[in-house]
């Protein structure tokens, strides 16, 4: 399956595989995380375990890649298995698997690279058998913090005159908690009768959010995810926060695609981590890239790809413009036969479907979903509170 696609964002999250199996998977930066499964279970269920598998071990470890994965691989492998066990799902929670696995640092690291012994069962912390094992007793911080950062992705699908063909927004709110004591936390949201499909963490008291759309809690201290959401289909915005147009035709043996970027409606803030990425199809060759704004790259594995950046554009900017041009490789003896009897020859049927568009919006929120009220109660403490908004690409294509 991952051999028959140009990179990795191309594969789909679930495929089947040999011996009456079903791989699922996601690719976080350098590193990509698969479930093999068996028996039959909801693909989103196994989606929702890998995130929280790539959250717990970037809590435990940091930056994921290769090389820290060795280097901590006897924390890496206890908390896999605290996570599942005999293929059952137990907690991905980090607050509940650091009184189970106990944080590594240096001295730990290098007695286990040394003698290839883990933390011993009576080094380790103890367990949480609390009403909220999320949440250690006895917790202290010299400054009391509450971040919250409400980060929304759009999957859209773009038209070759630019039409958006479908639209859909989902989001997460994580939260980074340094509070002191056994706090209760009150979020008020503007909008919460739009979200549907809401996902919440186990610290979250379902009564209030059934009853009355606001959302209690408990936070387990440092990061977590607080909810997921999607936001109704009646109530999802049609407006982007950029509009892109492509177009692609033929002259001759010669193939271009033009694609031009405009920014949209985004309450004056900078669009950023601009990104195109257009799949040539395999038989492209002699591929040419001209543009005046941002960098480019050519891949010219096989399928070959082009990869064009640029650092952000603001509303009143000039359009940025892309245009690639390539030839095809085929069989000149059948081509020219197909061509003298009026036919197209095949490589020339294999254009280029998409161009897929990434992208990043700081303060944005697409669904203008946005944080009313943050109280704090059971602790005569005033925190320091900031919330966050960002919008982001989640699959976003633009059809030719």
């Amino acid at each position: 399956m991952i051999a028959s696609v140009p990179s990795l964002n191309d594969a789909e999250p679930v495929w089947s595989a040999p011996q009456e199996a079903v791989c699922i998977h996601i690719q976080r930066q350098e590193l990509v995380y698969l479930a093999i499964v068996s028996q039959e279970i909801p693909p989103l269920e196994v989606l929702e375990l890998l995130e929280g598998v790539v959250q717990a071990l970037t809590e435990y470890v940091g930056h994921l890649s290769e090389l820290t994965v060795k280097e901590n691989f006897t924390t890496v492998y206890q908390l896999l298995s605290e996570m599942v066990d005999s293929g059952i799902v137990v907690t991905t929670d980090t607050a509940v698997l650091r009184g189970l696995v106990p944080v590594p640092n240096l001295v730990n690291r290098v007695i286990e690279n040394v003698s290839g012994i883990g933390i011993g069962p009576e080094r380790r912390p103890n367990v949480n058998t609390s009403s909220t094992p999320w949440r250690a007793r006895g917790i202290r911080h010299s400054t009391n913090e509450f971040f919250v950062d409400i980060v929304e992705r759009i999957d859209a699908i773009v038209g070759t005159s630019g039409s958006v063909v479908s639209f859909d927004v989902s989001g997460d709110v994580s939260c980074k908690s340094k509070l002191t004591g056994m706090p209760e936390m009150i979020m008020v949201l503007n909008r919460p009768e739009i979200m549907d499909d809401v996902v919440f963490h186990p610290c979250v008291r379902r009564r209030a959010w059934d009853s009355e759309r606001t959302i209690g809690f408990v936070p387990p201290d440092g990061q977590f995810k607080l909810a997921s959401f999607h936001v109704a289909m009646e109530a999802s915005p049609r407006s982007l926060p950029l509009h892109v147009r492509a177009q692609a035709s033929r002259s001759e043996s010669t193939h271009t695609i033009e694609i031009t970027i405009d920014a949209g409606q985004c309450n004056g803030r900078p669009i950023e981590k601009l990104g195109v990425r257009v799949p040539l199809p395999q038989q492209a060759y002699n591929i040419g890239v001209q543009c005046k704004t941002g960098t480019h790259k050519v891949t010219n594995a096989r399928p070959p790809q082009v990869e064009w950046t640029a650092k952000s554009m603001r509303h009143g900017d000039r359009g940025l413009r892309l245009s690639i041009q390539y030839h095809m490789r085929g069989n000149d003896v059948a081509d020219r036969g197909l061509r003298a009897a009026g036919g197209t020859p095949p490589a020339e049927q294999q254009g280029v479907a998409a161009a897929f568009v990434d992208f990043e919006v700081a303060g944005y929120s697409a669904s203008s979903i946005k944080v009313d009220a943050l109280r704090l109660l059971r602790e005569s403490y005033k925190p320091y509170k900031g919330v966050r908004y960002v919008t982001r690409a989640g699959s976003f294509q633009v059809r030719f």
